[in-house]
């Protein structure tokens, strides 16, 4: 009895560590740094791009400027930007 309890408690320890960790990647938007930016799949890269515009002009990117941005973000973390660089700093208008 003692060590299911135990085994049921490391599961639950281990389900909201992950939980946490993955939580905490899809709400970075502006704040993540260009080494997490350019490890992303393409589908994560272009959703945080689509924060990153919302949270500075307050409205979703018109149609086709995530796939633009994304570019833009990816050619500044590889060349101007650093590891710990957010594509926050990113220019975009």
């Amino acid at each position: 009895m003692r060590m299911l309890q135990s085994i049921r408690s490391v599961v639950v320890i281990a389900a909201l560590a992950v939980s946490l960790a993955l939580g905490g990647c899809a709400k970075a938007g502006a704040d993540t740094t260009c080494k997490d930016f350019v490890a992303m799949s393409e589908a994560d890269q272009t959703e945080q791009v689509q924060k990153m515009y919302k949270d500075k002009h307050g409205e979703e990117p018109a149609a086709g400027a995530a796939t633009a941005l994304r570019a833009e973000a990816i050619a500044y973390c590889k060349t101007a930007g650093k590891e710990d660089t957010k594509i926050k700093e990113v220019p975009i208008s």
